[in-house]
């Protein structure tokens, strides 16, 4: 049987204590008492004037524990698998309902779930899965912007990781070639650059869990659908593998050279041959076209990144010597810029397209570099003239003393 919706106000003040908190909150056994202590201490629903009543029924009148959880009052205990879902989406799915305490919320989420993993395992039977008090605890609810939220963007990985980094957990789940279902992913997740990005730089956009396989419709994306995945934050470098000849040999698209969870932070030696670099998983021998074309890119890049280098340490030393040369520091941001666009322009494998960029660099610095030339000899000629100014006041200044001592000795 399943119960109403409740009809509160919004802004409604929380409910005074109820029999079942008062009853659950003093009991010794500590399985029944901290789920009230919790919804008494920080709970969203708590704090929207809902009651224990509206998810487990009863009556929260009644003292009397055979009573209270009398199920023809509509007591339904605890909400489990499939149950649970039904009892959230009862609320979470009544667009009305959410309009008034959140109008920006979604209530797609219980439809979503059915289309999951998670959601076509339970329907199959597995009441392992994960629901929505998995995530986001049954009692104790913070809202998603809370930091101490099971699912705010820092506590996602771990919060997925209680199933997903259990061997135990996940023993007998497979994926879909019917190899294990790893149990490694937030170890990988830890050393890459996505990471680093969330916990390190502060930076809530950065990707972690659900950004890739979706929250209530968690699922791995497919095969062909990684790029796309990818695509949704490097969109440029998504335009670029599309068109390249790579986009029709891989069958794991980014994955092929970025690896998933463990996404390390890219480096100009990733593209070469040598032992360890990505281009070698596939190519070898002088005469490959993949060989030829990585160590093409490869050295357009240097030839910029030196250039640029050595140009930046002569205007560092000019202007440290008091020459402007702000115009000059600008056209070396462009000139990094193209650096950028050529590395960007590595993931269409087309070494022509890359050397226009780098030729373009190569310009700017060139134009740097021959101002930085008149600023040098500016810099020597202020120098030269400083030098000959100095001897002749030492000059003066020696004869000035030579005639002071001849006048006091004549005197």
């Amino acid at each position: 049987m399943l119960l109403a919706v409740p009809v509160v106000a919004a802004g409604q003040s929380p409910p005074a204590a109820n029999a079942c908190v008062t009853c659950h909150a003093g009991l010794t056994d500590q399985r029944l008492a901290t789920p009230a202590r919790l919804f008494l201490d920080v709970d969203v629903h708590r704090e929207r004037g809902f009651a224990c009543v509206d998810c487990h029924g009863g009556n929260a009148a009644e003292s009397d524990a055979a009573r209270a959880h009398d199920r023809r009052t509509g007591f339904r205990g605890v909400p489990r698998g499939g149950d649970q879902i039904r009892t959230c989406g009862r609320c979470h799915s009544n667009a009305e309902l959410m309009r008034t305490f959140s109008p920006r919320q979604r209530v797609d989420q219980e439809t979503e779930y059915a289309s999951s993993v998670h959601g076509k395992r339970l329907a199959g039977g597995d009441q392992g899965v994960a629901t929505c008090a998995s995530c986001h605890s049954g009692h104790g609810i913070r809202l998603v912007t809370d930091a101490k939220s099971p699912v705010f963007p820092t506590n996602v990985a771990g919060t997925c990781s209680t199933c997903h980094a259990s061997g135990e957990h996940m023993r007998g789940h497979r994926l879909s070639n019917g190899d294990p279902l790893p149990t490694s992913q937030l170890a990988d997740y830890q050393k890459s650059v996505h990471y680093a990005a969330l916990t390190r730089n502060n930076d809530l956009s950065a990707p972690t869990c659900n950004d890739c396989h979706g929250n209530h419709g968690a699922a791995p994306p497919g095969v062909g659908a990684v790029a796309n995945v990818c695509g949704t934050c490097h969109a440029v470098f998504a335009q670029k593998f599309a068109t390249s000849v790579h986009a029709q040999i891989f069958e794991r698209g980014c994955v092929e050279c970025h690896s998933n969870h463990a996404v390390l932070k890219p480096s100009d030696e990733m593209l070469s041959t040598a032992p360890g670099a990505v281009c070698a998983t596939c190519h070898e021998g002088a005469d490959d076209n993949g060989v030829k074309g990585a160590a093409a890119m490869r050295r357009s890049i240097e030839r910029l990144k030196t250039a640029v280098d050595g140009s930046s340490a002569v205007i560092e030393r000019v202007g440290n010597a008091g020459i402007e040369v702000g115009g000059q520091q600008l056209t070396l941001a462009e000139a990094r810029t193209h650096l950028t666009l050529a590395r960007t322009e590595v993931h269409g494998f087309a070494p022509a397209k890359v050397d226009e960029v780098i030729e373009s660099g190569l310009k700017l610095v060139a134009d740097v570099n021959r101002a930085g030339d008149e600023a040098a000899a500016e810099l020597a000629f202020r120098r030269r003239g400083l030098a000959l100014s100095l001897g002749a006041i030492l000059l003066f200044v020696g004869a000035l003393a030579l005639k002071i001592r001849r006048l006091e000795a004549r005197g």
